[in-house]
């Protein structure tokens, strides 16, 4: 029987290799197989998303109802839109500027205080209430655009002009 040896460069001298060691074959690293897990996950996200139901949270809101004699405290007529009307008060004033709300027949003076009367309304109606402003031709664009402005500041969301 033969022995076997394995020089190693750079030594002079012989080491002793079994050769039962040389039959053995290198292990394998170890590596399990991908694609079926994958394909595994995949079906399981696809299973969920396709079973899942969206719900609304069951239970009550909680909240109170005013009882039948608080309800009729000031209740007015609900807007269902907001005219103002813009003009000049007359020939010889030709930056002054008249507000003038439909319904109310009362002039209003200037920007803030129709700030003032918007916000009044404002109590008896939605913000999603039209507010359409209506100006004559002589009126200047800066005081059509207070008008918006006023109309803004009041939370209004849906304002428009007459044409």
């Amino acid at each position: 029987m033969a022995l076997s040896t394995k020089r190693i460069s750079g030594e002079d001298s012989v080491h002793y290799v079994p050769p039962r060691k040389k039959r053995r074959p290198a292990k394998p690293k170890m590596q399990p197989p991908l694609t079926p897990m994958i394909d595994v996950t995949f079906q399981l996200l696809l299973f969920f998303l396709l079973t899942f139901t969206f719900r609304e949270a069951e239970g009550l809101i909680p909240g109170s109802l005013p009882r039948g004699d608080q309800g009729a405290v000031a209740e007015e007529k609900i807007l269902e839109r907001i005219e103002i009307t813009v003009r000049p008060p007359g020939f010889r004033q030709p930056d002054a500027v008249i507000f003038e709300i439909r319904g109310d027949h009362r002039p209003i003076e200037n920007a803030q205080k129709l700030l003032e009367e918007l916000l009044k309304k404002r109590k008896y109606c939605s913000v999603d209430t039209p507010v359409v402003i209506n100006a004559s031709n002589a009126v200047r664009w800066e005081h059509v655009v207070d008008v918006f402005n006023q109309a803004v500041h009041a939370k209004f969301k849906k304002i428009g002009f007459a044409s």
